[in-house]
């Protein structure tokens, strides 16, 4: 996981409620690392290169691996590729991925 990833998830998972100690814990990382990811700005471009966030919109270059994944979620979907299924493919599987973790971290399994 790199720095920029580690800050986000710190982030997000504080939102929901969770302490720096846990944090701490559940990824592996001191208490002290935590408290600094919370006081740090957002990760510079450099670290999320080749991708764009502005007005609460992600892009994401398709790169061979990713473009792979995608073709992974929509047989299961049953969908063509198209940038409106490919959307709808991904969106689905962050909104799956994130409800496993917060589960994953209140102790429920999926």
């Amino acid at each position: 996981m790199t720095v920029g990833v580690r800050r986000m998830v710190v982030a997000h998972l504080t939102e929901r409620g969770m302490g720096p100690a846990k944090i701490a814990d559940e990824l592996g990382v001191s208490k002290e690392t935590v408290r600094r990811d919370l006081h740090k700005q957002p990760p510079p471009a450099s670290l999320t290169a080749g991708t764009v966030v502005a007005d609460d919109v992600l892009a994401l270059r398709l790169d061979e691996p990713l473009r792979a994944a995608l073709v992974v979620l929509r047989s299961t979907m049953q969908t063509p590729d198209t940038a409106e299924h490919n959307r709808a493919a991904a969106r689905a599987a962050i909104r799956a991925t994130a409800d496993t973790v917060l589960e994953a971290h209140r102790g429920v399994k999926p």
